[in-house]
């Protein structure tokens, strides 16, 4: 029996390199972003206006079209209440209110801001500040007859008030004008047909008082008070205006 040796060829064996690659590079970190210079200004009609400044801790800018969502809280600091449409910053990062912004939330109350980050910024929240601007009210108003006789007078009275803190009080030396408007008129509308009786100062706790003569031709007229409000108080006026009828 023949044997056919086997001839075994060297096996060639090819190693594989296998290249590992490299650790992937972590993001970086957002950058630490900071609100300045805020300001917050009101009139005595509530409304606000507030500015500041968006840019990193290092004081870099962030860019055009940051969104910056206003805050406010009561004079308590409770009840914090956000304003729906947001600020939106310029290119060297201020914001300011514009129309969508006009009206005040809370009368002496306080305002922050609010950032919520962007890629590439972390988000951030400014400090409070507080609108110097405090609220009024007459209480007591009273009027000494409706229906008065002609050629007679009557007297109007009330007590203004403000809220410094969170408790009503006195505002004395400050000006109530009591004004009427003559019944028929377009009262409601036309400012131009309301005149003033008296201007007075209001007195110790606020204390303010009119006679007013009732002429012997007199006709039904409206009568209100309003405190116009100054650098630190806001207006207040009567809502329901008062008829009185002459007879």
């Amino acid at each position: 029996m023949r044997t056919t040796p086997l001839a075994l060829g060297a096996a060639t064996v090819t190693a594989l390199t296998l290249t590992v690659p490299a650790a992937a590079h972590a993001a970086p970190a957002p950058a630490a972003t900071k609100i300045t210079g805020l300001r917050v200004g009101t009139d005595v009609t509530h409304h606000l206006t507030l500015s500041g400044r968006l840019t990193t801790k290092a004081g870099t800018t962030v860019g055009a079209g940051r969104r910056v969502i206003v805050e406010t809280a009561d004079d308590a600091h409770r009840r914090w209440f956000a304003y729906a449409k947001p600020l939106v910053t310029r290119a060297d990062g201020t914001f300011q209110t514009d129309a969508r912004h006009t009206s005040v939330h809370y009368t002496h109350g306080y305002y922050r801001v609010r950032f919520a980050g962007a890629p590439g910024f972390a988000a951030t929240l400014s400090g409070d500040v507080r609108d110097r601007r405090v609220a009024t009210r007459v209480t007591g108003w009273k009027v000494s007859t409706t229906r008065p006789r002609r050629g007679s007078t009557f007297t109007v009275r009330g007590y203004l008030q403000e809220k410094p803190g969170t408790a009503w009080k006195g505002l004395k030396g400050r000006r109530v004008s009591v004004e009427y408007c003559v019944k028929g008129g377009d009262c409601l509308n036309n400012l131009s047909l309301w005149h003033q009786i008296s201007n007075y100062k209001s007195g110790t706790k606020g204390y303010f008082t009119t006679r007013i003569h009732v002429g012997a031709k007199a006709r039904p007229i409206y009568v209100v008070y309003t405190f116009y409000g100054d650098s630190t108080h806001y207006v207040t006026w009567l809502v329901k205006p008062t008829l009185i009828s002459p007879r």
